[in-house]
């Protein structure tokens, strides 16, 4: 594999041992890979397959870029511009809801950028159809509350809060 790509691997979370929970989270990303590759968006991550041995799946082949969004705002003084990063961002979080899909985990560090500063969603594992149970939602700081069940409001509350942190970092950038 080239330098392009990035090649995502199972994430081995010590609670899921024993489960059989870990092969169906990997199947359901590359599932809803799969329907985004058919219905794609120039802010959603681009899907080139998954890594097969054995007859299992071993990784997920993504574009790579170099930075999150946290990262870039972090280790980058240059100004972002947050009406349009935040313009990009909704629109793919749109877009997934149009396939009745909620993505139920959108943070800084869910989202990567590329040099011009396109924002682009990445981090599959939590979208499910809308009133699906989750295997695994949210992220601490980002959600409003727990929750178990697939739902367009989770992505609009991290939203929001992902607008007020870029917010409050550009002013800290500036104040900086």
């Amino acid at each position: 594999m080239d330098g392009t790509v990035f090649l995502k691997g199972p994430k081995l979370y010590t609670s899921f041992i024993g489960t059989g929970l870990l092969p169906k989270l990997i199947l359901q990303e590359v599932q809803t890979l799969e329907l985004l590759q058919h219905t794609p968006h120039p802010n959603i991550i681009c899907y080139h397959g998954c890594l097969i041995r054995r007859g299992r799946i071993v990784g997920i082949v993504l574009d790579r870029h170099s930075m999150t969004l946290e990262q870039r705002l972090k280790d980058s003084m240059r100004y972002l511009d947050v009406e349009t990063c935040m313009s990009k961002i909704t629109s793919a979080i749109s877009h997934i809801h149009t396939l009745k899909l909620a993505h139920n985990d959108p943070t800084p560090m869910n989202i990567v950028v590329d040099d011009d500063d396109t924002p682009f969603i990445i981090d599959f594992g939590s979208c499910q159809p809308f009133g699906c149970e989750l295997i695994t939602a949210g992220t601490p700081g980002w959600i409003e509350e727990d929750f178990t069940h697939s739902a367009q409001n989770h992505d609009e509350i991290a939203s929001s809060k992902i607008r007020a942190w870029l917010e409050r970092q550009g002013q800290d950038n500036v104040g900086g």
